[in-house]
């Protein structure tokens, strides 16, 4: 340090700053909607729909003859094909809620071997919840159309509710495509603070960032 009324030294301080790319934050938001969209989906019972019935995952509603309006649902007959369909869609629900959660850890921690490893963790566990949903969503219809003919209804069209399945598909692989494209940029910037005090007439700061990628 220079004598009284000199110059002292500049001080130095290195800060690390967290950035939140927003692209990663855009995959996550698309997880939450897929999350959402197939906790309705399936929930409801429109996967089928006749002109007196509708039938989803769990329970077959037909229309009361009387009141159009109100519905009288049971559980839908015990087929094997429609136990896998159940099954495959609560496991990829299952699985797309551990993803977000994982990416969320990710886009906390400021740790670079943590960070991307719990990148690519999400991306594959997103991708692997598509699997199970998609596979699902191609079987209901195969062997919906497999018993068609042992029906009392003749015409039959796939309702909302299965179409919003795909849509929860749709957002759970845009979740883990977001994240690969994403996967390798940077988060964590290193600013340097440089401060100058000086003590002649009185005390004056100047202050220098700079800030740069972190390797």
């Amino acid at each position: 340090m220079g004598a009284e009324g000199g110059t002292k030294p500049p001080a130095v301080i290195i800060e690390t700053v967290l950035v939140v790319r927003p692209i990663k934050v855009i995959g996550l938001l698309c997880g939450v909607i897929a999350v959402l969209l197939l906790m309705l989906s399936v929930a409801a019972t429109a996967w089928l729909q006749a002109d007196n019935t509708r039938e989803g995952l769990w329970e077959r509603c037909s229309y009361n003859r009387t009141n159009p309006n109100s519905l009288n649902c049971e559980m839908g007959l015990p087929r094997e094909w429609i136990s896998v369909c159940q099954a495959l869609c609560l496991i990829s629900l299952i699985v797309c809620i551990g993803a977000i959660v994982v990416t969320s850890i990710g886009l906390r921690t400021s740790n670079f071997t943590i960070k991307y490893k719990l990148y690519f963790t999400g991306l594959v566990i997103f991708f692997i919840a598509v699997a199970f949903e998609l596979t699902s969503l191609v079987i209901f219809p195969i062997k919906f159309l497999d018993e068609i003919t042992n029906r009392d209804e003749i015409h039959w069209s796939f309702g909302w509710a299965y179409i919003v399945g795909w849509a929860g598909a749709v957002s759970e692989f845009a979740a883990g495509l977001f994240l690969l494209l994403d996967r390798g940029a940077e988060e964590v910037l290193y600013r340097e603070r440089v401060i100058q005090e000086e003590n002649k007439n009185g005390v004056e700061a100047a202050e220098k960032n700079s800030i740069e990628d972190a390797v």
